[in-house]
């Protein structure tokens, strides 16, 4: 995957995708694989805003049940199979835990009966998978079986708990990637750093676009039949330069969502804690639930919701937001005893919220949006979609490009993207490298492509974590289109995530990606900067220890 620029501007593309998140990443891979001339663009890294504050949870729908919403609980239930599918490396069964209270609509004999429920809703949750990644069935806990799942959640109102099995994404970052990827091998053209200034119109509809490379500072236009806007929190500003300003009938809120991951607690599976929110369920008026969840040594604990009305740039997180945020966790599992010095990382995004409910926590949206702007701006050539959740991004991607086909009056086409698995799971299970040795968990987030890995290794040396570390790198500056340090360091690979990263991490793979990318050394000290600022907007602490080069 090489960031080549000259091929954009001697193309014309059936689609091009503005957005290089989770829904922009699936919208490219869907239609390349329907074997349209497919384009996507991304004003920074592919995945760098929104897509990066994931929680990591690929959700069945259980969720649901609470607002009588079945046909998205069907839903929910097939695209976490085809996630399980065709990313068996990255995505796998994670057990949760919830306690239940009373025995009311909160009570264990209510959950019992949702449970049951959820069961027949998601009879095929199973089918064509491995038994050793099914998802099996949930039930009730005792309360005493709840204390010793989750000890110091002991309020006097728990008259037990309900267990069920959803998935986990364990490297959501590189998830993406590996989409990105499976676009490019599909015959996708694609590049990160390359910003939308404008759209090219003509007769009256969007025909494509004026974008700048952020790396060189130059300028090229982009032709397109059809324009799927994903830019996520910025879609709103793009509609309005496509519509020169008029008012468009597309409008969306924001909420700022916030995930700590902080020192393990300990735990295998998922667990919930009520926070002093409530939800906005149909059924049952409920407390919110913070998530607390395993994450390779760490935990990982979400999510905090606000609203947000200023201008997506301008959104940041900081010490004290993620303080404030720790105050709730701690209030919610005081037996959590987490403090600012047990946060490793905090991740940060914008979502489409519905409104706010005037006492500082809004309701969020549950439902991704597909918008054709000839039909309600009058512009044709242009779609936006919305996304709200990472597990239906495949789907909404899917119905994008079905709208996208009809409007490009081409034939439907058979959409192939949730029976093609993703690069690292083509050619081998994800269990076949631990059965050949290989030692590193990291290595095995590769799947079948863990042996280009492990090839990039210095001969002779061991696959310990500073041995995979450098040849993580070195892959992603050949393979993965890391043209930044920040890239190489927050999303292509995870150590800075898990407070693992060192000054001299960071030192050997600014000084390699200068040599492998020809930096100046005034270039190499602002990326220097510049992901030092990062880290620091994350949280992000570098240990001192030294890291041979």
């Amino acid at each position: 995957m090489q960031r080549n620029l000259s091929t954009f501007q001697s193309a014309r593309y059936d689609i091009l995708v503005i957005g290089g998140g989770i829904y922009g990443a699936c919208i490219a891979r869907d239609a390349a694989l329907r074997g349209l001339h497919v384009a996507l663009l991304e004003c920074g890294d592919f995945g760098n805003a929104t897509s990066h504050n994931s929680l990591k949870l690929i959700h069945g729908g259980l969720r649901y049940l609470q607002h009588l919403d079945f046909v998205r609980v069907r839903q929910s239930v097939r695209e976490r199979r085809i996630w399980l599918g065709m990313a068996p490396h990255l995505v796998h069964p994670l057990k949760c835990v919830i306690p239940t209270i009373g025995h009311g609509t909160r009570g264990p004999e209510a959950l019992w009966c949702g449970l049951k429920l959820y069961e027949v809703l998601s009879f095929d949750r199973n089918r064509g998978m491995p038994s050793e990644r099914w998802i099996p069935k949930g039930g009730v806990l005792s309360r005493k079986q709840l204390l010793e799942l989750i000890p110091g959640l002991d309020a006097d109102d728990i008259s037990g708990g309900a267990f069920w099995y959803d998935a986990q994404a364990i490297d959501t970052d590189r998830l993406l990637i590996e989409v990105v990827q499976g676009a490019v091998d599909a015959g996708a053209e694609v590049a990160n750093y390359l910003a939308v200034n404008d759209f090219l119109h003509d007769n009256g509809r969007v025909s494509g676009v004026r974008a700048t490379d952020k790396l060189l500072g130059e300028e090229l236009e982009i032709h397109a039949r059809m324009t799927i806007n994903a830019a996520g929190p910025w879609i709103s500003k793009l509609v309005s330069k496509a519509l020169n300003g008029r008012k468009s009938a597309y409008t969306s809120g924001l909420t700022r969502g916030m995930n700590l991951v902080t020192r393990s607690l300990d735990a295998d599976y998922a667990f919930g804690v009520p926070s002093a929110r409530t939800s906005d369920a149909v059924l049952g008026s409920s407390k919110r639930l913070f998530f607390i969840t395993p994450l390779d040594g760490c935990t990982m604990i979400g999510t905090s919701h606000l609203p947000y009305s200023g201008n997506p740039d301008d959104c940041t997180y900081t010490e004290n937001d993620a303080q404030a945020f720790l105050q709730e966790i701690n209030a919610a599992y005081p037996s959590a005893h987490l403090t600012m010095n047990d946060v490793r990382y905090w991740y940060g995004g914008l979502t489409p919220a519905e409104e706010d409910s005037g006492q500082g926590e809004v309701k969020r949206s549950r439902q991704s949006e597909l918008f054709d702007h000839a039909r309600q701006d009058g512009l044709d050539g242009l779609i936006s979609v919305n996304g709200v959740k990472y597990t239906t991004a495949r789907l909404s991607a899917e119905k994008a490009v079905d709208l996208a086909i009809r409007k490009l009056g081409r034939q439907p086409l058979t959409c192939l993207s949730g029976v093609t698995p993703l690069p690292g799971a083509r050619n081998a299970p994800a269990t076949g490298y631990q059965q050949k040795g290989h030692a590193s968990r990291d290595l095995q987030l590769y799947g079948c492509n863990a042996d280009r890995i492990q090839a990039l290794m210095e001969p002779g040396s061991a696959p310990d974590h500073e041995a995979v570390f450098k040849a993580r790198c070195r892959y992603a500056i050949d393979q993965e289109m890391a043209v930044r340090l920040q890239d190489v360091v927050l999303r292509r690979t995870s150590l800075a995530q898990q407070g693992k990263f060192t000054e001299g991490m960071l030192d050997w793979c600014a000084t390699t990606m200068a040599q492998q990318l020809q930096w100046s050394d005034d270039r190499k000290q602002r990326e220097l900067e510049d992901t030092r600022e990062q880290l620091q907007r994350h949280g992000a602490r570098l240990q001192p220890e030294a890291f041979e080069g």
